[in-house]
């Protein structure tokens, strides 16, 4: 199983306290310890450490979460000018933002089987791939998300 998490999941799986934390922590453990195949691409991290910094972490806590996290095993899948372009083309033919469909791109590029987030439009974006959509976190979790500051 190769599991692709979009900024959102890896977010809230360093965020112990977040309100969807259990449920995309029920997907990634076991891509984290090497039980599935977990697929980071090149600058996500650097994403997750400011997106933790504008949940309120400090700095150092933010770098210590990240630099955890990446001593788990990954793959990392290369993000080529092809994979941009490709985004470019699946956000045309989707009519869709290309940041989610970069996410569409590299799923298909790194085969992966799943791409994990906890971002709503991605159940219509994903309807015709070959890889799968999964939204561990159940509505009324979800509907919390504004709440916090993400």
């Amino acid at each position: 199983m190769r599991v692709l998490p979009d900024l959102n999941a890896v977010s809230i799986q360093l965020v112990e306290d977040h309100p969807g934390h259990q449920y995309v922590a029920n997907e990634l453990v076991p891509a984290l310890h090497g039980e599935q195949t977990l697929l980071m691409f090149g600058y996500l991290p650097l994403r997750v450490q400011w997106v933790l910094e504008d949940l309120g972490f400090s700095t150092v806590d933010a770098r210590n979460a990240v630099s955890s996290l990446l001593q788990y095993p990954m793959e990392s899948p290369e993000v080529t000018p092809q994979t941009i372009l490709d985004a470019y083309e699946i956000s045309s033919e989707k009519n869709h933002d290309v940041y989610d469909c970069f996410y569409i791109a590299l799923a298909r590029q790194a085969e992966a089987d799943v791409l994990l987030t906890t971002d709503r439009d991605f159940a219509t974006l994903c309807e015709d791939e070959a890889f799968e959509y999964s939204n561990p976190v159940p509505e009324d979790v979800l509907s919390q998300f504004h709440t916090v500051s993400e």
